[in-house]
């Protein structure tokens, strides 16, 4: 039996990487498995300090007001998150932890935001013209780079957001693929807010109704009470 792979046509196989190619990727591939790892287990970290870290904030807010806490809070998240160093979604359960439904939500999108934007930077510089160069040879790359980034700006904002949306989108890695795609800023800005809106909400939501009950962390509230969904999340499904 002939293999599929046989058949298709040399014009439609993707090409594989040349040596150069590889050694001009290099950084480019250390950085990917940086932000695919790090986060990860950094975000277990934080979720274990959920209690401290709330107090952190609350002690600004008692000396500086809410607003300057959320504006720290949203600062520290967007650098951390951008650098590839903590999740987008332990991040947002400390916004509702530490400052409800409201105030978490606010803190979180603009953390998110400024994570999107320092991401997409550091991308665009790592991958400089090395990614466009490896793009340009291979036709099915080109495809699926010009519907992302040349198929109109509302259409691309929409395929942003699609991409944001799923919970399987690692943050930072999706900042790598954007950023070394070509991807506008305002595109991405746009898109994010629109695709990570819906579960940044869901995740402050859900904190902020473990930690009504003056819970410290996760574990103590799972312990107590099993997993905790707030009421307007499960009213609305």
């Amino acid at each position: 039996m002939t293999d599929a792979r046989e058949t298709k046509p040399e014009s439609e196989r993707l090409a594989p990487l040349s040596s150069e190619e590889k050694r001009n990727l290099l950084g480019l591939g250390i950085l990917a498995g940086a932000w695919a790892f790090v986060p990860a287990g950094l975000g277990f970290l934080l979720l274990a300090r959920l209690g401290d870290l709330s107090d952190f904030y609350g002690s600004v807010a008692g000396s500086q007001g809410i607003a300057a806490s959320i504006a720290l809070y949203a600062v520290l998240f967007g650098l951390t998150a951008g650098c590839g160093l903590l999740p987008t979604y332990a991040q947002a359960i400390l916004g509702g932890w530490a400052f409800g439904l409201v105030g978490g939500t606010i803190g979180a999108m603009a953390g998110i935001l400024v994570g999107a934007a320092l991401g997409h930077g550091l991308s665009r510089l790592v991958s400089g013209d090395r990614v466009e160069s490896v793009i340009r040879k291979r036709r099915q790359v080109v495809a699926v780079r010009d519907a992302l980034v040349r198929s109109g700006t509302l259409r691309s904002i929409g395929l942003v957001a699609l991409l944001r949306l799923s919970p399987n989108s690692p943050f930072a890695l999706t900042n790598l693929v954007l950023g070394g795609s070509g991807t506008r800023l305002g595109v991405v800005l746009a898109g994010t807010a629109i695709g990570m809106l819906p579960r940044t909400a869901l995740a402050v939501g859900i904190a902020a109704a473990a930690v009504a009950d003056g819970s410290r962390d996760l574990v103590d509230v799972v312990r107590q009470r099993g997993p905790v969904v707030p009421s307007w999340a499960s009213s609305s499904s």
